[in-house]
């Protein structure tokens, strides 16, 4: 943020800002998924196999933050909003999950529809095989760059992690998760049109059982 504005050294995002948490798309019926398991002694042939995949996401606890500070992008998972959440495939599964992630009943203001507000999902963080997904809130269709307009923009959904990167979870794995939140200080642009926002979403996971 330029300096001019004699706001670079605190606080002043002033935002509304709470990520609720809730499953969303964790289906009970798998009618539909049939698939031959030839000399498989536990699954009848044809049969839809027994299907438990569980999440955090129900208890986690939510983010809730009144002031947002402008940070340095790279600082994101020691300095940004976050919210942490697991998903299991139960050893009581006879099938491999494979799930996807995103963001339901979002609301968000259009001055906040920028490339400065940003997102992080880091899967596994530190172990063999993690995996980070990142992202903004830009959308051309709401609002452009720079809007200062605080009207709010309702009935929305972002996808995280879309059904071309869902991710597998053989069975009795667990898969540990964290959201990050944050808007990303830029010394070169004049970022007041950030103030005053307002932003709500629902995480959603969704899985199904694939072999």
């Amino acid at each position: 943020m330029k300096k001019n504005h004699g706001l670079k050294n605190y606080t002043f995002i002033v935002i509304v800002f709470a990520i609720s948490i809730i499953v969303i798309g964790i289906s009970a019926s798998y009618s539909f998924f049939t698939i031959n398991f030839d000399g498989s002694k536990t699954v009848p042939e044809n049969q839809a196999p027994q299907f438990k995949v569980t999440s955090t996401l129900e208890t986690a606890s939510a983010i809730d933050a009144a002031q947002l500070a402008l940070i340095n992008g790279a600082n994101y998972k020691t300095e940004a909003e976050k919210v942490n959440f697991s998903v299991t495939n139960s050893t009581e599964s006879q099938v491999k999950a494979k799930y996807t992630i995103s963001l339901e009943e979002m609301s968000i203001s259009k001055n906040l529809v920028s490339k400065y507000f940003k997102w992080a999902l880091v899967v596994n963080d530190g172990a063999e095989g993690n995996r980070v997904f990142t992202g903004d809130f830009t959308d051309s269709s709401i609002s452009s760059e720079g809007n200062n307009d605080t009207t709010l923009v309702t009935g929305l959904s972002k996808v995280l992690i879309d059904d071309d990167n869902a991710l597998l979870l053989d069975i009795g794995k667990t898969d540990s998760l964290t959201f990050y939140i944050w808007l990303e200080n830029d010394d070169s642009v004049d970022q007041l049109y950030l103030t005053n926002g307002n932003f709500s979403g629902k995480l959603s996971m969704n899985a199904i059982p694939t072999d």
